[in-house]
């Protein structure tokens, strides 16, 4: 995942060096690492709440976990909600791509 990281040596002037290295992190990233980076996080949960994400996420949505363990269960919701969304994008990158290949070779033939 695109990351930034600040300390007081090297925290940015101005909003403009902040973009720039925001931008640079963002371009730097990929995808792929991301998907891989946050399975080991919902891994993690997995096997702290010895369930799967999949299993957490829908009683997570109808409330059935305690107050007091909020915090926790929000925090894996949010990897989660985040994982299926990168897997969704790595998966229409690959579409689109496979689909690019495949209109490129009809055009040559």
């Amino acid at each position: 995942m695109a990351r930034v990281k600040y300390t007081k040596e090297n925290m940015p002037k101005t909003r403009q060096e902040f973009q720039r290295a925001l931008k640079e992190a963002i371009a730097r990233s990929n995808p792929i690492d991301d998907l891989l980076e946050l399975a080991v996080e919902l891994h993690d949960y997995e096997l702290e709440h010895g369930m799967t994400s999949a299993d957490f996420y829908p009683r997570y949505q109808r409330g059935e976990f305690d107050d007091d363990k909020m915090h926790a269960t929000m925090r894996w919701a949010i990897a989660y909600e985040h994982f299926l969304l990168v897997k969704e994008q790595v998966k229409d990158a690959l579409l689109r791509e496979a689909v690019w290949h495949k209109e490129l070779e009809k055009s040559v033939a």
